[in-house]
């Protein structure tokens, strides 16, 4: 029996040609009161997914659901996949930003659940302005290999 940690990547066959590259096509962060909400919007080819998460208005939990949002949005591609045995599911375990030298990083890792199999995944991407930003960045730079080949 394996774990997440000691089993060799998934190898995922594109035949040749690989999918349609996600594009961050809006973030939008709202707060009332004590409650925020993310909408992350994604495009890949034609198909566009949205994602959505609410939860307390606390800076550290909203970069969390800024990812949660942004997983939400690769499930609804995946959902949208042609091939059925290749549908997952992406779930967050960790989020955070933090100093690296003069800047800031913001780093998300992920369960990506499909057909059977989990592979735990880790991206990253620099904070230039906001972290927000920065996390749907490091979300979609987790997945994104995986996701290239599942919506092959």
């Amino acid at each position: 029996m394996t774990t997440t940690e000691t089993a060799p990547s998934r190898p995922l066959d594109t035949g040749g040609a690989p999918g349609p590259r996600v594009v961050i096509d809006h973030v939008q962060v709202s707060t009332f009161g004590l409650d925020a909400t993310v909408e992350v919007r994604l495009i890949a080819a034609d198909a566009t997914a949205e994602g959505h998460s609410t939860g307390p208005a606390v800076d550290g939990y909203v970069l969390r659901l800024c990812a949660v949002a942004a997983a939400a949005a690769v499930d609804e591609l995946l959902r949208g996949a042609v091939q059925p045995g290749d549908r997952g599911r992406c779930f967050v375990e960790h989020t955070a930003v933090v100093p690296f030298g003069n800047c800031e990083v913001a780093t998300v890792v992920v369960l990506l659940v499909c057909d059977g199999w989990v592979e735990q995944l880790a991206g990253s991407a620099l904070v230039a302005g906001d972290p927000r930003q920065a996390v749907v960045r490091a979300t979609l730079a987790a997945v994104n290999r995986r996701l290239e080949a599942l919506l092959a």
